[in-house]
């Protein structure tokens, strides 16, 4: 009985698996950057190292929510807008260029409108080709309702529709990207069953940027902003790509985030400077970003080269953070930065993005990190020692209070590529 149960689940795996090849027939790979348009002054457009990537996003274009459509740049940023793609390209001629539009809550007044939707689209499009981009993002934080998922799905179908139809004509067709919430289904809104319309995004997107940190803004201790694993809490970045993988988003159209920014506090005491230590403010505003409790990581690598600075590493949540006097940053480290890509890489993901590059140091030296490691490893089948066809990874269950994930019952029963390598191994060695 045992045996024929095997064989069941053996072959159920392997339907599963055929399936799931067959939607990442793309042999591409995006290793992408996010360069805040203004932060030019910390990391001029003709000074990046276009050879760490291979699409760089132009972050972010705003919207105009009364006419409907792009706002125009500001005097300040037109130059760089303008020139983006040209200067960029000139060192990379292979860079792929994207124009990021960022969308707030109130983007539901055009998500919902048939002509307004239309005018969005078109004056992306137009903007888009007009400054020699490549594609174009949507970067909406955050849908809220129901309505807006399926309002969501309705743009992007339209979007794809339209850039569909100019890859009718000469022109080269434009890329459809969208930046998504680091779960497939939205935590702490008003909709308990806020779940995005999975089917739509993977037929629609070249690929989803999945944000994959500050999960957790809100807080009294000090806590990792941004985690691999999180055993007490779905808040890790293995938590939400394993969500998407679950919910049947393929491999091939996920791309992790990895920050290039760390989370700072004041503690309340300077002897109890732990995770999970009080604290009684955000840290104090830096020249980088500009904001309270924000580091860039060319910051705290300053700090860190005093002797007097403590760093410290957590191998269980893959997650670092250090203390200077009352100051407290999590951030991703080197080894953090070396294991969330190696993460990627066994879950055979399309890739990763950095965000920004702005907040790189002047030799971009975590874009490279990010790099050495995707490419030292990416064509192997053992990615580490005792960790082979990238079995021993994965995010334990979430608490019994997770929101519920929206499954058809096609997704329910899909099981991912190291649950066959598991039933093989099982049948081979017992």
């Amino acid at each position: 009985m045992a045996k024929i149960m095997f064989i069941s689940l053996l072959m159920l795996s392997i339907v599963s698996l055929s399936v799931s090849q067959e939607q990442c027939t793309n042999s591409n790979q995006v290793r992408a950057g996010y360069w805040l348009s203004n932060s030019n002054h910390y990391s001029p457009l003709d000074s990046i190292n276009t050879s760490l990537y291979t699409h760089l996003y132009y972050c972010s274009i705003a919207v105009d929510y009364n006419q409907a459509t792009i706002s125009i740049p500001s005097s300040e940023e037109v130059p760089f807008f303008m020139k983006f793609s040209s200067t960029l390209k000139s060192t990379n001629p292979s860079l792929k260029t994207l124009v990021s539009v960022f969308a707030t809550t109130q983007f539901s007044s055009i998500a919902s409108d048939t002509n307004r939707r239309e005018k969005l689209i078109l004056s992306t499009i137009q903007l888009a080709r007009a400054n020699g981009f490549d594609g174009v993002d949507l970067s909406w934080q955050f849908p809220s309702s129901s309505a807006d998922m399926a309002n969501l799905a309705e743009l992007l179908t339209k979007w794809r529709s339209k850039i569909d139809e100019e890859n009718q004509t000469s022109l080269p067709p434009l890329l459809l990207t969208a930046t998504l919430y680091f779960s497939n289904h939205i935590f702490d809104m008003p909709d308990q069953n806020l779940d995005y319309p999975i089917d739509v995004l993977s037929y629609n997107l070249d690929w989803a940027n999945i944000l994959s940190f500050s999960f957790r803004k809100s807080t009294n201790v000090t806590i990792y902003d941004a985690p691999l694993y999180d055993m007490s809490s779905h808040y890790s970045a293995s938590y939400g790509i394993i969500s998407w993988l679950d919910a049947g988003l393929p491999p091939c159209k996920i791309v992790m985030g990895l920050p290039l920014f760390g989370r700072s506090w004041i503690l309340r005491n300077k002897a109890k400077n732990e995770l999970g230590s009080p604290i009684v403010a955000a840290g104090l505003k830096q020249k980088m970003s500009n904001h309270t409790g924000l580091m860039a990581y060319s910051e705290i690598a300053n700090i860190s080269k005093d002797s007097s600075v403590s760093v410290s590493y957590d191998n269980r949540s893959v997650a670092a953070y250090l203390f200077s006097s009352s100051t407290w940053v999590s951030f991703d480290s080197f080894e953090v930065v070396h294991e969330k890509v190696m993460f990627a890489l066994q879950y055979r993901l399309l890739g990763y993005f950095v965000w920004p590059i702005n907040f790189d140091d002047s030799d971009y030296s975590m874009s490279d990190q990010a790099l050495q490691i995707w490419l030292k490893y990416r064509n192997s089948l053992i990615y580490e020692e005792g960790n082979i066809f990238g079995f021993g990874f994965g995010q334990t269950e979430a608490p019994s209070n997770s929101p519920p994930h929206s499954l058809n019952p096609s997704q329910a029963s899909r099981l991912t590529h190291h649950n066959l390598l598991l039933f093989l191994l099982l049948f081979l060695f017992f």
